[in-house]
């Protein structure tokens, strides 16, 4: 791979409130078709002191912001191995790959081969991607735009930035039909969107030099990334995602129920699962925040900061597992534990909750799996007696019965300081001394405390294993010469 590049940047202020900062730059790759393989991508950024120009009561200073960046990308990848390796192909069984913190060519442009062995016979076969002469570079551009300011001498500050990237077209395997001798062929298309808001406001309540003061911080932020476009003619991505759809939405396993929200079961008492995945939340929080208090009195502060996310779902692995193994406190208490015995004893004794379609009238549904004829059905409670065992395993085993909200709060430090007297250390080399006690995860609130959502955030909007946050405590000794 050979790629040539110039570069340039220009930084300029003027009169001592206005900054404004460019750079511009032009790769051309040989890693893409001749016709495409040139691109530009160009940044700015500003930044102007209002404060300079303009006076308002009470405000103290006063700063506008914005930048804008574009990158660009060329069928690289910092994997960097074998070309049959990076192909895919391991026919050899020899060779590295490792990862580089240059990029080198992903060869998925190219028309080539594979060898394989076929009953011990060697052959070859052509690429199942179609190649495409007239593909162009990835994309990616961003930009933000903020203010902050300062009142009353700047005992009141605010901080306010919003954020947006779009990340593509970029370059990727569109899935054709089978009929034409392909599986795919590589295009441009699919634009993901991501945008959001931090806000931060800070303050000085109290503020007594030789007494009582008394500082707050508060702060928002949020962070999504949307679909924004895919490819003409396609209107889904990964069978669920359309535009507009939000990429961390979490798709899977649910029941059928009335409009109600009640599980409609079969003849056997358990629940009826639906055979279409349904949406069950989003993987991410919607906003996140926190709020930083510190209290100081003379020689002693104390100072203590809450934090949390507010929104999104996550699948709780370890309720279901605790109740699939009968490892779940609930399950030897009340209706599950007696139920527990009768199965030991070869009895269908629990009756599940939820109600029986009673009219004879078969489910209808629509391709998305919902219901298309709650007008045609009636409804009786469900009496019907099962296992117990039969009935956890198809409950927990389908994803929504241990589905739980990705809200939670923690008081996240607490530390109180106290600040030794100057004059303890004078004609010492010390300058000043603190001893500070720590704590650290003290408090904890959320829909399940049996488990740290902030620390059991597992792939696809489903926790983990791995150990939970602990209490910790401790001290600080600070000292300066």
């Amino acid at each position: 791979m050979q790629v040539l590049s110039a570069y340039a940047t220009v930084d300029a202020t003027y009169s001592e409130f206005l900054t404004l900062s460019f750079t511009s730059r032009v790769d051309k790759s040989s890693t893409m078709p001749t016709e495409n393989n040139t691109y530009f991508y160009p940044s700015v950024s500003t930044s102007i002191d209002l404060s300079k120009l303009i006076s308002i009561p009470k405000v103290n200073s006063w700063r506008v912001r914005g930048s804008y960046a574009n990158v660009g990308s060329a069928l690289t990848s910092t994997n960097i191995g074998p070309t049959y390796q990076t192909l895919g192909y391991g026919l050899l069984g020899y060779g590295s790959s490792y990862y580089s913190p240059y990029d080198g060519p992903t060869y998925q442009n190219s028309s080539s081969y594979n060898i394989s062995l076929i009953q011990n016979i060697p052959a070859a076969g052509f690429t199942n991607t179609i190649s495409n002469p007239e593909l162009e570079p990835n994309f990616s551009s961003a930009w933000e735009a903020g203010t902050d300011f300062g009142l009353f001498k700047n005992r009141l500050n605010f901080d306010f930035t919003y954020f947006s990237s779009i990340d593509g077209p970029k370059i990727f395997s569109l899935p054709i039909s089978g009929a034409t001798g392909y599986s795919s062929a590589l295009v441009n298309g699919i634009e993901v969107e991501r945008r959001g808001v931090e806000i931060t406001a800070s303050g000085t309540p109290v503020l007594n030099p030789k007494g009582f003061n008394w500082k707050i911080m508060f702060n928002y932020s949020s962070n999504q990334q949307y679909l924004k476009d895919i490819y003409p003619g396609v209107d889904k991505l990964n069978i669920y995602y359309k535009v507009g759809d939000r990429m961390d939405k979490i798709y899977g396993t649910d029941f059928v129920r009335t409009p109600d929200g009640q599980y409609i079961n079969d003849a056997s008492g358990r629940p009826i699962r639906n055979s279409v995945p349904q949406y069950l939340g989003n993987a991410n929080s919607d906003w996140a925040g926190s709020v930083i208090n510190t209290l100081s009195y003379k020689n002693i502060s104390f100072n203590f900061q809450f934090d949390g996310r507010f929104g999104g779902t996550i699948l709780d692995y370890v309720e279901q597992k605790t109740y699939q193994g009968g490892r779940h406190i609930n399950t030897v208490l009340g209706e599950m534990g007696e139920a527990r015995l009768n199965d030991v004893k070869g009895v269908k004794s629990y009756v599940g909750d939820g109600v029986v379609v009673s009219n004879g009238q078969a489910i209808e549904y629509d391709s998305d799996g919902k219901v298309t004829n709650y007008d045609k059905l009636q409804y009786a409670p469900n009496t019907a007696a099962t296992y117990l065992q039969d009935y956890i395993s198809r409950v927990y085993g389908t994803n929504s019965s241990y589905s739980i909200s990705r809200t939670f709060v923690k008081l996240r430090e607490v530390v109180v300081t106290y600040d030794f007297p100057k004059k303890l250390f004078d004609g010492t080399f010390i300058n000043t001394a603190s001893v500070s006690l720590v704590g650290r995860n003290l408090l904890y609130f959320a829909e399940k405390t049996d488990i740290d959502i902030e620390q059991y955030a597992g792939t696809n909007g489903t926790s983990g294993l791995q150990t939970p946050t602990m209490r910790r405590f401790g001290f600080n000794v600070n000292i300066t010469f």
